[in-house]
């Protein structure tokens, strides 16, 4: 009777170390072994780093290859240019001191915008709003005639030569000076002025 007794709770304590064993096993078979995590955490971080690369790598492909600027910041690069202005209805003898090497500057801002590369005058002409008597065989049309004034007046052609910075979708620029076709200047030269507009540029 007594060893009936006895045994009860000593195989009722028995089932409950055995109970207890069980649930910690089952308990640290949910836990993932330190290795394995280390591994995930490792695995994630090159995911990390190689998008990263490839973001860097597309950013940098479009800043070299197109003219926006990915950062906000402008893109400029020198360039050697001549551009041609034009000076109208200048009176005789006025250029005639004007020389090759002549430094160039803008009379708005005071700028040096570059030096006299070349020099050509021509006689001062305009259209005028008289028809002429015969039609013109090549154009088959009358057209207006032109007043000249060679005794008088000239046309003077500068080529000028500078560096100017170069920005895509700006153009050219001289210490903040525009240069454009179709752009008018106020020209000061060592020993004359005059104002005229810009009818041709390229790079030097």
């Amino acid at each position: 009777m007594n060893r009936e007794r006895n045994s009860a709770p000593r195989a009722e304590g028995e089932e409950r170390v055995r109970r207890g064993k069980r649930m910690r096993a089952s308990a640290g078979s949910d836990r993932k072994p330190p290795r394995e995590h280390t591994r995930r955490w490792l695995f994630l971080a090159m995911d990390v780093l190689l998008l990263a690369g490839i973001v860097a790598v597309v950013i940098y492909l479009v800043s070299l290859l197109t003219p926006f600027s990915v950062f906000g910041s402008d893109r400029q690069e020198p360039r050697n240019i001549l551009y041609t202005v034009e000076i109208a209805g200048v009176e005789q003898g006025v250029f005639e001191s004007l020389n090759e090497g002549d430094a160039v500057i803008d009379s708005v801002t005071g700028a040096t915008i570059g030096v006299v590369e070349s020099v050509v005058q021509r006689t001062y002409s305009v259209y005028t709003d008289v028809p002429t008597a015969e039609k013109d065989e090549l154009l088959d049309s009358y057209v207006v005639t032109k007043a000249t004034y060679p005794d008088a007046l000239n046309t003077v052609t500068v080529v000028i030569a500078v560096e100017a910075e170069y920005e895509a979708e700006v153009g050219y620029t001289v210490d903040d000076c525009r240069i454009a076709i179709g752009r008018s200047y106020a020209l000061r030269f060592p020993a004359c002025a005059g104002e005229g507009v810009c009818i041709a540029l390229q790079t030097k």
